[in-house]
């Protein structure tokens, strides 16, 4: 009797290890850009999924990206934020004109990046081909969000690091 006591005790405690472990944090899913309340919010998920549609090795410290001009820029473990806030340009300048309509503010977005970063990234490591996918079809959500804020997008620009 005591052994089937510590079998499943040990049991119960592999489970609540489990359910904190960033295999389980979630899926892609669970940031669907149609069920986002604020600008802040759908811009900084949108930011986070085209550096998460580059493959990252988010395994790795650091990661070196292109940069603006001829540039690289080193971006850090455990976030992979940019000294910008922005990795995508299409997203900054789609900021920069939700934010002149004042429907957005840098500290909201750099509180919704932070947030939903780490979240993304976690359930990113546990990502499944279909989940990819569905991270590039709402890429194309964020570029009619893009062009619903004024954005004029170019098809380089969809093609962007």
């Amino acid at each position: 009797m005591r052994t089937a006591a510590r079998l499943l005790a040990s049991g119960l405690a592999l489970a609540a290890v489990q359910c904190l472990s960033p295999a389980t944090a979630g899926h892609m899913s669970d940031f669907d850009l149609n069920k986002l309340d604020s600008w802040a919010d759908a811009i900084a998920v949108c930011d986070v999924t085209r550096f998460l549609l580059t493959d990252p090795d988010t395994g790795a410290d650091a990661i070196i990206v292109a940069g603006r001009g001829n540039t690289h820029v080193a971006l850090y473990k455990p976030l992979y934020q940019p000294p910008t806030n922005f990795f995508s340009d299409v997203m900054r300048q789609t900021f920069e004109r939700v934010q002149k309509a004042g429907q957005v503010s840098f500290d909201g977005y750099s509180r919704a990046r932070i947030h939903y970063a780490g979240r993304m990234i976690s359930a990113y490591s546990g990502a499944t081909l279909a989940e990819k996918h569905y991270m590039a079809d709402q890429m194309e959500l964020c570029y009619h969000l893009a062009v619903r804020a004024g954005v004029k997008l170019t098809p380089a620009m969809r093609q962007e690091p």
